[in-house]
C-alpha cells in the first residue's frame, strides 16, 4: 500500500463509467446469445455467451490493476494473497444464508432447490463474482482508495456497483416499452448495500478473494433456493 502518483477521483470514476458502458453493449439483454447459437433446452448458448462476454468486459480491470499496480491502495500481489477469514466474513455467509433461506418458505412455502441446469449456473454465478470483484473492488475501490477517504471509496465503488446493473432495465424497456421502476430500485439498493459489504470484506480480508467467495455464494443461493 502506497500514495504515489494518486489519480483524481474524477478519472476513476469516468474508467467505472466505462466499464458500465461497456456493459450496457455486450449484455445479453440485448439477445446476442439468440443470434450467436442455436437454442436448445438448456439454453447452453446463453450460458456459453454469458461466459465469453464477462471474461472479454472484466480484462480491461486487470490490465489497470497492472498498469498502476504501484499507485493501488492494495498492490496486484497482495489483492491475490491468501485470504485473512475474520468475523466479519463468517457473519456475512451467515447473514446470506439465512435471508435467502427466510426468503425461500415465504416464497414457496416449504423446502425448494432448483436443480436445472446446475454445474452451468454454478459456473455462471462463479465468474459472475469474479470479474465484478475484480472491476467494482479490486479496481474501483482499490483506486478510489488510494485517493480519497475509505467511506468515500466505498460509497463511490458501491454507488457504481449499483449503476451497472440499470442498463439491463433500460433495454428491456427498449425492447418493450415496459419500465420495471419498482424493480429497478429494490435491486438497486440491494446492490450498493452489497457492495458496501464486499468493499469491507476486501479491508478486512486483504484480499480479492473474500469478496469473490461472499459474491459467488449469495448469487449461488439466490438462484438455487429462490
Amino acid at each position: 500500500m502506497n500514495s504515489k502518483q494518486k489519480r483524481p477521483i474524477s478519472v476513476i470514476l469516468s474508467s467505472l463509467f466505462g466499464f458500465i458502458l461497456f456493459w450496457s453493449l455486450v449484455t445479453d439483454a440485448w439477445g446476442y446469445s439468440d443470434l450467436i447459437f442455436s437454442d436448445n433446452n438448456l439454453n447452453m448458448g446463453k450460458y456459453i455467451y454469458g461466459y465469453i462476454s464477462r471474461i472479454i468486459w472484466f480484462f480491461p480491470a486487470i490490465l489497470l490493476i497492472i498498469k498502476f499496480n504501484n499507485s493501488l491502495f492494495w498492490q496486484w500481489k497482495t489483492l491475490i494473497s491468501r485470504p485473512k477469514i475474520g468475523k466479519f466474513f463468517i457473519i456475512t455467509l451467515s447473514a446470506m444464508t439465512i435471508y435467502c433461506f427466510t426468503d425461500m418458505f415465504a416464497i414457496h412455502k416449504g423446502f425448494y432447490f432448483n436443480e436445472r441446469n446446475l454445474s452451468l449456473v454454478v459456473i455462471k454465478f462463479v465468474i459472475v463474482g469474479i470479474v465484478e470483484e475484480t472491476v467494482f473492488r479490486g479496481w474501483g475501490y482499490n483506486a478510489l482508495r488510494s485517493a480519497t477517504s475509505n467511506i468515500n471509496a466505498i460509497l463511490l465503488s458501491s454507488f457504481m456497483f449499483a449503476a451497472v446493473h440499470w442498463p439491463a432495465y433500460i433495454i428491456k424497456y427498449f425492447f418493450y416499452g415496459n419500465f420495471d421502476f419498482v424493480g429497478l430500485i429494490g435491486q438497486s439498493i440491494t446492490a450498493f448495500a452489497l457492495g458496501i459489504v464486499f468493499c469491507i470484506l476486501l479491508k478486512e480480508g486483504k484480499s480479492i478473494w473474500c469478496p469473490i467467495f461472499a459474491h459467488s455464494f449469495y448469487d449461488l443461493l439466490c438462484s438455487l433456493i429462490l
